[in-house]
Order: C-alpha cells, then structure tokens, then sequence
C-alpha cells in the first residue's frame, strides 16, 4: 500500500521519466506497479466489508493518478 501511495502521489514529470528509463530503485525497494497489482489479489481475499474500505482507498489513489492509469480487471 505504501509503495503505491508514494508513487500515485509523485510529480508526473517523474512518472514520465519512470515511463521512459525506468527506475533502478525499484529493485531495492519494491515496484509500485507490482504493488499495486498485488492489491487487487488481497481485495480478492478479503472479508467484503474489509474490501469495500480497501477499495475506496484504492479508488481513490487511482483517482489521483488520473485517467491515463489504466483501469485493472478487478472484479466489485
């Protein structure tokens, strides 16, 4: 969660450049992307009201990133 809250709250000058050339930081501290994707397994997994709250933070991270993220194949 915390990965993905970082990176959704970054300048998009940098989420370009991330785009573009990568970001070799990833490998030590942990992908975002890969967070993030991994978020949408525990929703899965969890209890519904427990995913409800998930999925609004979630939502609302997503919303903050803008419409050019792309919507995942998450199932409500």
């Amino acid at each position: 969660m915390r990965l993905w809250k970082d990176y959704a709250h970054r300048p998009e000058r940098e989420l370009w450049h991330d785009d573009e050339f990568g970001n070799v930081h990833w490998y030590c501290c942990g992908n975002p992307l890969e967070g993030r994707a991994l978020l949408d397994g525990v929703i899965r997994a969890m209890s519904p009201r427990g995913a409800r709250e998930l999925r609004k933070i979630i939502d609302d991270l997503d919303a903050f990133m803008g419409p050019s993220y792309p919507a995942t194949d998450r199932q409500r």
